[in-house]
């Protein structure tokens, strides 16, 4: 049996309708404060939103609106529900948008550089079924206004693929398409499947910035795809510090999304809001944590709630570490490990550092490790008639502890036992004859991945 899972429950039926109930009032009472282009305005101006300067209300028959086309999802999907998951497969990703590096043997830190990211694309092709979420360096030793694109060329030219970039703003669309357009094909190709993400950031509390509305416009016209849009508030500074009014502002804030998708393409986007929590001592947002955690499972519980359909809960190894070691590995695990017992098999942001600000070869390893263990883990107990070994076991055990040298041993033991590339597990003086950590194991890892991975 593969190990199963049920996406857990943070918010009950009441809870979720006490958090429904007072967004609607908030939705009723906040405006959006958007620098919205003419065509934007327009299309808000036709669904019967009040435009006034910069500010963007919703009046009673947009909400009514809104909330009847919710509701007819809600049917056709059907009541909330925590999804249940038996997969035995795990999917990772590097990612992140790193402006600096993490040096393999000393963990300096420095800019990014474009051959970073040349070296970076193919260490992750050298690694057997590893994806890409985001390009993990920016580099900063190319123009800042086209950094986006550079990233993109150089992802082509080093890897046996592209793979995604965001576009950071709507003047350089048109190079990603043309990048884009040489691997694939032609235009029509690249418009069938996009690599390269162009979505409308919404800044909670209650804004959007006109440089986020030219990219997904320009997107959209560009590519004929829907206006794309997502929130990342972070409670404690852009909505409210407890979670339940966290909760209440991004569900709010959920329904101006939605209004906005509908009036410009008649659909909805449902909720979509990677949650981060503003660690007060450091001053500075955070990816990880229980309230991060607690967060992010309360916002898929709401879309739930709201939309219908099941849920699942969010989770990576994410980590504010600044090198790799006992923090990183810490609070990877502990993430990690919360999302596989919630169900997750696809994980993100591997190889990096400080939430996506810093890119690491030797983080990677480790996170690598990390997965193989999962990996294992999600697997499960295979319960058949070679598996059972009772021939095995009747004729053997009578002579001692001597399975380690039968056939069936040989047989098996590479997938039914876990064996670790970077853990130590030798005995005590085996190790002080060769004090080596997995951190040092790691960088060895990474200095032979880099050397031997072909340069495409």
């Amino acid at each position: 049996m593969k190990l199963q899972s049920r996406t857990l429950q943070v918010l009950d039926e009441a809870e979720m309708k006490a958090i429904y109930e007072s967004a609607l009032r908030v939705w009723a009472r906040v405006p959006l404060r958007c620098q919205g282009t003419d065509e934007f305005n327009d299309y808000l101006s036709d669904f019967g939103c009040v435009i006034d300067g910069d500010c963007v209300t919703f009046p009673k028959p947009v909400r009514d609106k809104v909330l009847a086309r919710i509701a007819e999802r809600r049917e056709q999907a059907g009541l909330w529900r925590p999804a249940e998951v038996d997969s035995d497969r795990i999917t990772c990703s590097a990612s992140g948008q790193a402006l600096y590096f993490c040096e393999i043997d000393t963990d300096t830190l420095r800019p990014a550089t474009a051959q970073d990211l040349a070296d970076w694309s193919r260490l992750c092709d050298a690694v057997p079924n590893l994806q890409r979420a985001h390009p993990t360096f920016i580099p900063q030793d190319v123009p800042a206004g086209s950094c986006d694109v550079h990233a993109f060329a150089t992802i082509m030219l080093n890897s046996s693929r592209p793979w995604r970039v965001s576009a950071y703003s709507a003047d350089m669309i048109p190079y990603l398409i043309e990048l884009q357009a040489i691997w694939s094909g032609s235009v029509d190709a690249v418009k069938q499947d996009p690599i390269f993400a162009t979505k409308c950031w919404y800044n909670s509390p209650f804004m959007i910035t006109r440089e986020n509305i030219e990219i997904a416009m320009a997107a959209r016209e560009a590519l004929e795809i829907g206006f794309q849009i997502s929130t990342m508030p972070v409670a404690g500074i852009a909505v409210p510090a407890t979670l339940a009014g966290a909760l209440v502002a991004i569900t709010a804030e959920a329904f101006t999304c939605n209004a906005i998708t509908l009036a410009i393409d008649d659909r909805l986007c449902g909720m979509s809001a990677g949650a981060l929590t503003f660690d007060m001592k450091a001053g500075i947002h955070t990816q990880i944590g229980p309230d991060v955690q607690l967060l992010r499972l309360g916002v898929a519980q709401m879309g739930a709630y709201m939309f219908g359909g099941s849920y699942t809960a969010a989770g990576t190894p994410m980590t504010m570490a600044k090198i790799p070691g006992a923090q990183s590995t810490m609070e990877k695990t502990i993430e990690a490990m919360w999302a596989a017992c919630a169900g997750i098999r696809s994980f993100s942001s591997l190889g990096i550092l400080a939430c996506a600000d810093i890119g690491s070869p030797v983080q990677l390893m480790l996170d690598l490790e990390l997965m193989s263990y999962l990996e294992r883990l999600v697997k499960g107990v295979t319960v058949d008639e070679e598996r059972l070994a009772e021939e095995v076991i009747c004729e053997v055990a009578p002579t001692g502890a001597r399975f380690i040298d039968q056939r069936h041993t040989v047989d098996h033991y590479r997938e039914e036992l876990w064996i670790p590339q970077l853990m130590d597990r030798r005995v005590p003086m085996a190790w002080a004859a060769d004090p080596t950590t997995m951190v040092d194991d790691a960088r060895k890892k990474a200095r032979s991945l880099l050397a031997d991975a072909p340069n495409l």
